[in-house]
């Protein structure tokens, strides 16, 4: 599949497969958030991979879609390292998030090409994280990424409507008109 095909295509899932993940995709997948660019290519990013059932269970229990987190076959945690990027944008707001944004979206793109289903999940407690990781200070989760194979046979649950606004709506050249 190609990227554009990949960005198409790609649709936060509803309901994993019970099937495991072969580690060479597992890998691929991780090495095409690897290879996102940064600022300074500082890299910030680093990715907890979660396998076991229980650790995946405590995860579960500290997000409402944990129900998501709890039936996946694998959960990548996403960090942010503060200390690897002192950039800050327009002066007001660090980029290490945004830098580590880039790098799950490489990750969804590469999963969805693999056939492979994701759902980008930022509503959790970060304490709750940061126990069951063992995680220090300076170290941000900023998504639970539970991933594995659709159970559906469309790929990625229901098929739902593309529901994005018009090019006119939200692209303009020269200047910014609304």
């Amino acid at each position: 599949m190609d990227v554009l095909e990949a960005i198409r295509t790609l649709r936060p899932c509803a309901d994993f497969a019970s099937r495991p993940l072969a580690p060479e995709t597992l890998k691929k997948v991780l090495g095409a958030a690897r290879l996102a660019p940064s600022q300074r290519n500082l890299q910030p990013w680093r990715f907890v991979v979660v396998r076991d059932d229980e650790k995946k269970r405590l995860l579960a229990q500290a997000s409402p879609k944990g129900r998501l987190v709890a039936s996946a076959p694998a959960v990548i945690v996403a960090f942010a390292v503060e200390e690897d990027i002192p950039v800050t944008i327009g002066g007001y707001i660090s980029a290490y998030p945004l830098d580590v944004a880039v790098s799950i979206g490489h990750l969804e793109l590469a999963a969805t090409a693999e056939g492979l289903a994701t759902n980008w999940i930022v509503e959790f407690n970060d304490e709750k994280v940061r126990a069951v990781l063992n995680v220090p200070e300076g170290i941000h989760p900023l998504a639970l990424i539970p991933i594995g194979y659709p159970a559906d046979a469309n790929g990625k649950g229901k098929p739902v409507e593309d529901g994005r606004k018009s090019p006119d709506e939200i692209i303009a050249y020269d200047e910014y008109p609304w």
